[in-house]
């Protein structure tokens, strides 16, 4: 099936990449060995093998998400029922008013969003508690206006990467407003990141919201790629730009993930969309990071603009490691380049704005495709064991006939030059019995000796939380009191114990129930 919607994510022991239509492979992440590969419609439910499949680990339940269209109108929905994806799921369906196209997921403490392309862009909570448990689960639904100058649209949902975020926050979604094609006249220099929050009452659907938060100035972009409606664009050998058999630029969507990071100190998302770099059609990724401090408002932090030479670049998937690092995949094809696969990225270190860490191959293309459909989107994924490895999928062309392929990289200047390690690593606790752990704060480069400031995010409401060392060089032990357990809910909890140096901030999780 063209495009083949190359889909994947990175678990504690597992990769899965999903194609259409709709084909699941599951892999060892350790030496890369394949372990099971089965169509999604043997597992039964609703499934249809119609495709625009869509795979999430969500790291604070340890679980998979896979869903792909369901029939009619509405989306399936399976949960593994354990951490191994190999084992048994808990299926559902959720009708939706139309044809639910494109969805795009994201893993959220109270709910997993969803976003769709329908007559209204359309926005959906599952309730991901009772999904957990495989009991009857509902969602809700919100609409956004649409935007004029487009006939497909879709807002993109924020996916949590590392600790959880604040108490009580929204779920963000975005999209791009190109004031060129969607109005309002008289912004000839700038464009608009639109954000939008998503806050979910399960108890009182009343009271949930759907409501624009944000409108971000952005540098100018330009969506008019071969114009605003063609599924034509990007050059390949032989096959001209914006001709009938060019590739679609998908100029539409923020591209999926819309990664959301909290680092304690502030909160960020990274994303990407395509834009032409000349105004001769000429496609690359613009890519940008938002900041959000305290109660203070989203803005932009840094935002640039990757096309370093003249071929196209774009179906551009983003993501942040633990340290702030930043890697960037996409496709690149031109008139002398096959559809291929490669990355660049940029330390947290390195000037705002660029992506200087040069440009890699994943896989050189050597064959034009046969469609003009590509991609529909791909995947950067961070691994949440060491919160530094990427793991980027995505389309290529070694023939007429569509390939991918998986690749995993890494910045040294990830990780280290200290790491936690928390004893034990969840607990059972009966109210009112404190939780105690002891946080290893593991010195893994020799000569540093900047102090470790240590945080916890994501205690239960009412709880207390106090180390009993803080504020000094690794190597340290210090012990992690969870008290007030008698004024916290009944449940599992996911507990992020950030470690904070001037430089550098290391991650880890514990559980509590």
């Amino acid at each position: 099936m063209n495009p083949p919607d190359t889909v994947g994510d990175i678990g504690s022991d597992h990769y899965i990449q999903m194609v259409n239509a709709t084909v699941v492979s599951i892999y060892d992440k350790t030496d890369a060995s394949l372990i099971s590969r089965f169509d999604l419609t043997t597992l039964g439910g609703c499934s249809t093998g119609n495709g625009d499949p869509i795979v999430l680990y969500d790291h604070l339940a340890d679980r998979w998400l896979l869903s792909e269209f369901g029939p009619g109108n509405s989306l399936c929905v399976f949960i593994s029922q354990t951490p191994d994806p190999t084992g048994a799921y808990f299926s559902y369906q959720f009708s939706t008013p139309g044809f639910p196209d494109y969805p795009k997921y994201g893993v959220w403490p109270d709910a997993y969003y969803v976003t769709t392309n329908e007559s209204s862009p359309s926005n959906y909570a599952l309730d991901r508690d009772e999904m957990l448990l495989g009991n009857p689960a509902t969602s809700q639904r919100f609409t956004a206006p649409p935007l004029s100058g487009f006939g497909f649209q879709a807002l993109t949902p924020a996916d949590l990467d590392g600790p959880p975020p604040p108490a009580g926050s929204p779920n963000y979604f975005m999209r791009h407003r190109d004031t060129e094609a969607h109005g309002p006249a008289g912004f000839p220099t700038e464009d608009f990141l639109e954000i939008w929050g998503f806050s979910v009452d399960w108890a009182n659907p009343g009271n949930s919201s759907f409501t624009q938060v944000a409108n971000i100035s952005v540098s100018e972009f330009d969506s008019d790629i071969c114009g605003f409606f063609a599924f034509n664009g990007i050059p390949m050998p032989g096959v001209p730009k914006c001709s009938g058999s060019s590739l679609d630029p998908l100029r539409e969507v923020v591209m999926f993930r819309l990664q959301y990071r909290n680092f304690g100190s502030h909160e960020a998302l990274v994303g990407n969309l395509v834009t032409d770099v000349t105004g001769n059609d000429d496609a690359g990724v613009r890519w940008f990071e938002l900041r959000k401090v305290g109660a203070g408002a989203w803005g932009l932090h840094q935002e640039g603009t990757y096309a370093p030479d003249g071929d196209g670049r774009w179906m551009g998937a983003i993501a942040m490691d633990g340290s702030g690092n930043i890697a960037l995949g996409y496709n690149v094809s031109g008139s002398a380049t096959f559809p291929s696969l490669r990355y660049t990225g940029r330390l947290a270190t390195d000037p705002l704005g660029t992506m200087p860490q040069g440009e890699y191959n994943i896989v050189a293309g050597s064959g034009v495709n046969g469609s003009n459909r590509y991609g529909d989107y791909s995947a950067m994924s961070v691994d949440p064991e060491d919160d530094c490895t990427f793991w980027f999928t995505g389309e290529y062309n070694p023939t007429s006939q569509w390939s991918t392929r998986i690749a995993a990289f890494r910045f040294d200047a990830c990780g280290g030059p200290f790491h936690l390690e928390p004893e034990p690593p969840e607990l059972d606790v009966c109210v009112p019995d404190d939780a105690v752990y002891d946080i290893r704060v593991l010195l893994d480069q020799p000569g540093f000796s900047d102090p470790v400031d240590l945080d916890a995010v994501g205690e239960p409401a009412g709880t207390t939380v106090n180390f009993s060392l803080d504020n000094l060089p690794p190597p340290f032990t210090s012990t992690l009191t969870i008290g007030n357990t008698g004024a916290a809910s009944a449940g599992s909890y996911s507990v992020a114990v950030v470690g904070m140096a001037p430089t550098t901030t290391h991650t880890t999780t514990i559980g509590l129930r």
